[in-house]
Parts: structure tokens; C-alpha cells; sequence
């Protein structure tokens, strides 16, 4: 299947990112839709079959992007994840879970590059999302 002919969620608490993360997918052509809540973003995979949620880590409130993504692969064990952030986690992609993961600001082509990439690619990372995902702040910048 052409992987654009495949639906994404995209979940993220700023209007802003959200709406720029939905505008870059749907010039590419993909059907999108986005959310800027987690219990709105399970509400919706209930409701579609999915491809891929493109899903903030630290969403506000009880259930962030982490507990997000291991309720929504409880309900559909075969869904993909690009995770973003402002903040790198600690765990990078693999072992806990996280199928990619791309830092904000995201630029256009590291987006579609890894959501093709992910698309592209077979199963999701086999082990359930730590509970307890810790994020690390970057290095601050030099000054001076």
C-alpha cells in the first residue's frame, strides 16, 4: 500500500505545532487528523484505524504522549509512533518502545522523512512504553 494512502493522528497540545505538522502532511497528501489531547486522541483511534500517530511526549494532564501511545497499542497492538519533543529522552527508539522520536522545532523534510521511514517499515518496537520514559533536558548552549 502506498504509504500515503494511510491515515495519521497527529496529537499535540499547541495549536500551533499541531496545525504546522498537519499542514506538512497534508500537502504531501496523506489524510490527517489532529488532536490536541490525549483522551481526544484515543477517542479517535477507537473511532479509525490509524497508520501512524505523529504524538507530543509531554502532552498536559494524567495521560501524556507516553501513556497515550501504551493505551493506544493496547487497543491496536500494530500502531507506529513518531514521538516529539522539545526535550530528547533519555531512551532513544528501540528498546522501550519508541518506533522514532524528532526534537522541536521539526523541520518539514526530518517530519516526512521519518513518517515515510515509519510508513515504510514493518512492525512497531515489540516492548510496551515504559511508565516511567525519562526525558533529559539538551545541553545548554555555551555563553559568551
Amino acid at each position: 500500500m502506498n504509504p500515503i494512502e494511510r491515515p495519521i493522528l497527529v496529537v499535540d497540545a499547541d495549536p500551533s505545532e499541531r496545525a504546522a505538522i498537519h499542514q506538512v502532511l497534508v500537502r504531501e497528501g496523506f489524510e490527517v487528523t489532529a488532536v490536541g489531547d490525549g483522551p481526544s486522541a484515543l477517542r479517535q483511534i477507537d473511532a479509525k484505524p490509524f497508520a501512524l500517530v505523529v504524538a507530543e511526549i509531554g502532552l498536559p494532564g494524567p495521560v501524556d504522549g507516553v501513556t497515550t501511545m501504551r493505551l493506544a497499542r493496547a487497543r491496536r497492538p500494530g500502531l507506529k509512533c513518531l514521538f516529539t519533543s522539545d526535550v530528547v529522552p533519555a531512551s532513544r527508539w528501540g528498546g522501550d518502545g519508541l518506533d522514532d522520536f524528532i526534537a522541536k522545532p521539526l523541520e518539514r523534510r526530518e517530519l516526512l522523512g521519518c513518517v515515510f521511514e515509519l510508513l515504510e517499515r514493518g512492525e512497531p518496537a515489540t516492548s510496551t512504553l515504559a511508565p516511567g520514559l525519562s526525558i533529559v533536558a539538551p545541553e545548554p548552549a555555551p555563553v559568551g
